[in-house]
């Protein structure tokens, strides 16, 4: 079986992160494909949801730890069938990540024997990343450097930002609308919350994206027209850059806004030394791949598994195949990047 012929396999899968079967299903493919090919295999069971790791000799702690997720957003049906044109691949799956995937297995084969590589396939990063957190907690990690086939292709990314993901909780009595000055609105008491926290955040724009965000997603309160409720609810996701600031956060958002915060999960920031050996000897792996592109060192402001990493203390970075339309009905892969990607990665693992 060729890559283009595994990748297929996996999005017949239809490996959407809540369908468990089908996300099972995907790491059977790749589990059948690398044991079949003379790899290690293990696959973990995190309550139920299936995680696989393979590499090339059998341990935890490989030189080079790499990671991609066979997990994928909802598409219709359509989109996960294939389509080729012009060496171009339209599915679900293909940029993200899939086809990262695949180019990390086809790197197993080429390194088996040469190299200390191993590789966790991880299955919820599109909510949450949870199973990469279990691997890392059951021990697995790396000697040299950890990469993250979920980037971009002509750049690394050596920092990402945390994220806090927490809700602001307004209470007070509830009551008939038609006498709204017998009660404390809880609606008004998160609104004016909100403004008072807004107007205090750091202000950032396209032009000032590397400091704390914070941005409302979700807002409830209230079920019928005419009864002011007892609660409301608004749940903000913050991206912060600092891991020591993390608790200072928390603590001003309660503060100025005088609501209840209720935190539902806290990820790590991680950042990598640009001047590190292991990065500086990746760039220059890249730059010979594509000498036309100016290869450079990005910070994100998204999230990726790199996240469940950050507390282990080999460097960590972030790249990827040549995708574009992500999470779209246009996603796609120039499938000339399996091989270009495979090449460089080899290249690289086998300088150092």
């Amino acid at each position: 079986m060729d890559k283009v012929e595994l990748l297929k396999k996996l999005i017949a899968c239809k490996a959407v992160t809540d369908n468990l079967p089908a996300v099972n299903l995907a790491v059977d493919v790749m589990h059948n494909f690398l044991v079949n090919n003379g790899l290690f295999c293990t696959i973990e069971d995190a309550s139920g949801r299936h995680i696989l790791y393979a590499s090339t000799e059998q341990t935890k702690a490989p030189d080079f730890l790499l990671n991609a997720h066979l997990d994928v957003v909802p598409a219709n049906d359509e989109q996960f069938i294939p389509r080729i044109e012009n060496g171009i691949m339209f599915a679900r799956g293909t940029g993200d990540c899939q086809g990262n995937a695949v180019v990390l297995a086809d790197l197993l084969l080429r390194v088996k024997g040469k190299a200390s590589v191993g590789v966790i396939f991880s299955t919820d990063e599109e909510d949450g990343g949870l199973t990469t957190e279990y691997m890392v907690r059951h021990g697995y990690t790396a000697k040299k450097m950890i990469i993250v086939a979920d980037g971009n292709p002509y750049s690394i990314a050596i920092a990402q930002k945390g994220i806090i993901d927490c809700t602001l909780v307004a209470n007070s009595k509830g009551g008939h609308s038609s006498t709204p000055w017998d009660f404390k609105n809880p609606i008004d008491m998160l609104i004016d919350g909100y403004i008072k926290l807004r107007d205090a955040w750091p202000k950032s724009s396209a032009n000032n994206q590397w400091v704390d965000t914070m941005a409302p997603t979700i807002l409830s309160g209230g079920a019928v027209h005419n009864q002011i409720p007892d609660s409301a609810q608004m749940h903000i996701n913050i991206r912060y850059i600092n891991a020591t600031d993390c608790e200072e956060i928390i603590k001003k958002i309660e503060e100025i806004t005088g609501l209840e915060v209720i935190i539902s999960s806290i990820c790590s920031p991680f950042f990598a030394d640009e001047n590190d050996p292991m990065v500086v000897a990746l760039k220059k792996a890249m730059q010979d791949m594509y000498p036309e592109k100016n290869i450079t060192l990005i910070r994100m402001n998204g999230a990726t598994d790199a996240r469940h990493f950050a507390k282990l203390s080999a460097p960590i970075a972030v790249i990827g195949i040549d995708g574009d339309g992500i999470h779209t009905s246009k996603e796609s892969l120039r499938l000339a990047s399996l091989d270009e990607n495979a090449d460089l990665l080899e290249q690289f693992i086998l300088s150092v």
